[in-house]
């Protein structure tokens, strides 16, 4: 599975369980993951907080 296929996962995950708090629940982890230095997968959940807004305004994995 490609990154861009994790993420969209991922985002759409956040989607399903959490609805419109997804894009806040997003942000915390990015939050936490800032504090603890964690780089890597920091730039991983910021990817999934941009799907998550793409589809919160209607968009797909087509528009990111």
């Amino acid at each position: 599975m490609s990154e861009k296929s994790q993420i969209e996962a991922a985002a759409r995950n956040l989607m399903r369980r959490f609805g419109e708090d997804a894009l806040r629940q997003a942000d915390i982890r990015i939050t936490e993951l800032e504090e603890h230095g964690e780089a890597a997968v920091l730039e991983f959940w910021r990817g999934v907080r941009g799907m998550v807004q793409c589809l919160l305004l209607g968009g797909g994995s087509s528009k990111h």
